[in-house]
């Protein structure tokens, strides 16, 4: 495949691989838990952040 350049970075387009995980895999609910909150605090921040700069537009 070819490589494309953007702004100074170079990527090269290859298939992705597939990752198929262990049939014993278990996911660790904490830390799943932990980055669901982080997200979502995120998601608030920035909903927060727009409303504000709407406010100020007017």
């Amino acid at each position: 495949m070819s490589k494309t350049a953007l702004n100074d970075v170079t990527y090269n387009f290859e298939p992705l691989e597939l990752f198929v995980p262990d049939s014993n895999y278990k996911v660790n609910e904490e830390e799943l838990q932990k980055s669901i909150q982080k997200s979502q605090e995120f998601i608030s921040f920035i909903q927060d952040y727009k409303k504000k700069k709407e406010i100020e537009g007017m």
